[in-house]
C-alpha cells in the first residue's frame, strides 16, 4: 500500500507565507542605430533608457557632470533626467538641437563608421510603473560586466537582423534591463505597499487614459468621499490625483510619439485630449516644447 503525502505538502510544505513583489517591465523600444548628429537640451521624458555606444564620440552633460559613451560604459538614465547630448569632438554642444540617423544595417561596417565622424548608437526605452518610474533622477555610468557583454551582442544582432521580437529576444532585453537595475539598487525607490485603493485607481486610470476623469468617479470606485480620497492619494503618491493623471497622458502621447507613426491630431485623440491645441498646451507645459517641434527633431534618443 502506497502511503501519500498530502497535497498541501506537495505543493508548498511551509505554514510560513510569502509575498513577492510584481516586477513589470514594459519595453517601449529597442534600437540600435547609425546617429550622424545628436545635439539636444535639456531632454527629458517620462521613461528609463539605457544608451551603449561602441564608437566613442557622443556625450551627455548633466548638472555640470561630463558622461562619455564607449564600448565600456552603459548609461542608464531613469524617468524625468533632464540631460543635454552631443556628438563629435566640440567640448560643449552647439547652438541648435539637431538629432539624425538611421537603422544600423546588416551591411554596414562599424570601423568605417567611426572613420566618418559617426557613432553607432543601441538605445532601450521602458517602465518599470510606480514607484520604480519615480526615481532620483541623474545620469549612471555602469562599468559593463561579462554577462551584460554577452546579452549587448545578442540584442545588437537581434536589432540589425529583426524587425519583431521573439518571446526570448524579449526576455534577454529584460535580463539585461534587470542586470543594469540591480548596479543601481541603492537609488531605486522602496517598493513599500501602497493602498489597495491607490492600486485599484491606478490600474484604471492606465486603461482609460483617453477618458476624462474626475475626482468623483475615483471616489466612487473605492467607496469614499471624494476630498477623503483626494488626500489619501496625495499622501499615498506626493501628487494630486489630476496631476498624476494629466502625467501619465502626457506619458502615453510621449510613447506614442517615440514608438509609433500616428499624427499629433491622432496621438491628442488617443490620449484623451479635446483638441489638438488643448493637448499642445498641456504638451508645452509639460515639456517646454510643442508636440510638433518634439516629434521632428527630439525622437531619435
Amino acid at each position: 500500500m502506497i502511503r501519500r503525502v498530502p497535497e498541501k505538502i506537495k505543493i508548498d510544505p511551509s505554514d510560513t507565507k510569502q509575498k513577492f513583489k510584481e516586477i513589470n517591465i514594459k519595453l517601449l523600444c529597442c534600437r540600435y542605430w547609425i546617429l550622424d548628429e545628436w545635439d539636444c537640451f535639456d531632454l527629458s521624458v517620462p521613461f528609463w533608457r539605457i544608451y551603449y555606444n561602441y564608437i566613442e564620440g557622443a556625450k551627455i552633460i548633466f548638472q555640470n557632470q561630463l558622461i562619455l559613451l564607449n564600448e565600456n560604459t552603459l548609461v542608464i538614465i531613469p524617468p524625468n533626467t533632464a540631460f543635454t547630448g552631443f556628438l563629435h569632438d566640440a567640448e560643449k554642444p552647439g547652438t541648435f538641437e539637431n538629432i539624425a540617423g538611421r537603422k544600423f544595417m546588416l551591411n554596414d561596417d562599424i570601423q568605417s563608421i567611426g572613420s566618418c565622424g559617426k557613432v553607432d548608437h543601441l538605445f532601450i526605452h521602458f517602465t518599470l510603473g510606480f514607484p520604480m518610474d519615480y526615481a532620483k533622477p541623474g545620469i549612471y555610468a555602469l562599468k559593463k560586466n561579462a554577462e551584460q557583454e554577452i546579452l549587448l551582442e545578442q540584442i545588437i544582432q537581434t536589432c540589425i537582423r529583426e524587425n519583431h521580437f521573439s518571446f526570448f529576444h524579449c526576455l534577454k532585453i529584460n535580463a539585461f534591463i534587470s542586470s543594469c537595475l540591480l548596479q543601481i539598487e541603492s537609488i531605486l525607490p522602496q517598493a513599500y505597499p501602497i493602498d489597495q485603493r491607490i492600486s485599484l485607481v491606478m490600474k484604471f486610470i492606465e486603461q482609460n487614459k483617453n477618458r476624462s476623469l474626475s475626482n468623483q468617479e475615483f471616489a466612487n470606485m473605492v467607496n469614499m468621499a471624494p476630498n477623503s480620497f483626494a488626500r489619501l492619494f496625495k499622501n499615498c503618491t506626493g501628487v494630486t490625483i489630476q496631476q498624476y493623471l494629466a502625467k501619465k497622458k502626457i506619458e502615453k502621447a510621449l510613447d506614442l510619439i517615440h514608438h509609433s507613426d500616428k499624427n499629433i491630431d491622432e496621438i491628442a485623440h488617443e490620449c484623451g485630449f479635446a483638441d489638438r491645441f488643448h493637448f499642445s498646451k498641456c504638451f508645452k507645459k509639460s515639456m517646454q516644447v510643442n508636440p510638433s517641434y518634439y516629434k521632428k527633431n527630439l525622437t531619435l534618443v
